[in-house]
């Protein structure tokens, strides 16, 4: 009885938090972006995944709505890299949350990586050197 209470509560979050995140299409679509309900499904595995290998927990959608707000938003995102590109960036948000401590907050990881998005062409590989070269900085005192 129990698991099952618990496998409906999963179930009913899981739905809630597709919604939430197909509410983004309201925003992305000027962008000529946007998400189905099998995209969004693939992106909350990956998020799963990401956060298991990580070693992180997360308890709302709330990272993830940012980071979608960040990849559409942004003039080196097209149809092609966008699903990609939010699994990347959420990626390098938990690394980058894990290697500063947890001393930057969400919000000023969030800020970091549009900046840093942007600045880079949305080139991943630029993004992470970027935020591993951020991070020794941070963790020896330096600034940037």
């Amino acid at each position: 009885m129990e698991n099952n209470i618990l496998k409906f509560t999963m179930k009913d979050l899981q739905q809630e938090s597709t919604q939430k995140l197909i509410k983004l299409n309201d925003e992305s679509i000027n962008y000529g972006l946007i998400l189905n309900e099998k995209d969004i499904e693939g992106i909350m595995k990956n998020t799963n995944e990401t956060l298991k290998r990580i070693g992180r927990i997360e308890t709302s959608t709330n990272t993830l709505e940012k980071i979608i707000e960040l990849v559409y938003s942004s003039p080196y995102t097209d149809k092609d890299n966008y699903i990609e590109n939010i699994n990347d960036m959420q990626e390098v948000f938990y690394y980058f949350k894990s290697q500063v401590l947890d001393l930057l907050s969400d919000d000023e990881v969030i800020d970091i990586l549009k900046e840093v998005y942007d600045d880079k062409k949305g080139e991943i590989f630029q993004i992470q050197g970027f935020i591993e070269e951020y991070a020794t900085k941070f963790k020896l005192g330096g600034s940037f």
